[in-house]
């Protein structure tokens, strides 16, 4: 009976010891994560020009999953081919590491809080759309349809949500999504960098 009680107790001791350990260690990874982030956004990392979110649609070798966070309205004026809308924290933690996130929304500081959201939870290759849809459809829409755009619900049928690049003469930018992080693209970078 002795040998039970021992290893009773020794087995009690260790869930008391594991949880006063990992309470402060639980705290102090969300701490680092929160603080990661912070300077994730403060340098800069996260922001991606839409015209390199064009290339990853268009680069058949990158998962990746854009989620729109503005209303319902906004969202079927216009949005990004294959956006999801507004979908909860955890489905998008819930996608594989490797799959890029796309945050996409009017501003930009509207897709950092979703962004700070999702930092504090650790999932990773989350990324927001530079400019929002604005700055989208200042580069892919073409000038004459920006009040058609506004006239009926186009949604991801607009030939903005998915524009063609291929002979486009898209603007230089740095690239901020990383690719080896997403395991999924080998060779020389993309274009535009």
């Amino acid at each position: 009976m002795k040998p039970k009680l021992l290893g009773a107790a020794g087995a009690a001791a260790l869930g008391l010891g594991l949880v006063l350990l990992w309470g402060p260690t639980a705290a102090r990874r969300a701490q680092a994560l929160e603080n990661q982030a912070e300077r994730a956004i403060a340098r800069g990392d996260i922001l991606v020009s839409p015209a390199e979110v064009a290339t990853l649609m268009h680069n058949r070798q990158v998962a990746l999953a854009i989620f729109d966070l503005r209303g319902e309205f906004a969202f079927n004026q216009f949005h990004l081919a294959d956006a999801k809308r507004a979908a909860s924290p955890a489905v998008i933690r819930a996608l594989p590491d490797r799959t890029v996130k796309m945050l996409v929304a009017d501003s930009d500081e509207a897709a950092i809080r979703a962004y700070r959201e999702l930092a504090r939870m650790g999932t990773k290759q989350v990324y927001v759309l530079a400019g929002g849809t604005s700055a989208w459809l200042a580069l892919f829409a073409p000038p004459a349809s920006s009040g058609a755009l506004l006239a009926g619900a186009m949604g991801g049928r607009h030939p903005a949500s998915y524009p063609e690049i291929e002979h486009a003469d898209l603007p230089r930018f740095v690239p901020k999504v990383k690719l080896g992080a997403a395991g999924a693209k080998k060779g020389p970078g993309g274009c535009g960098g």
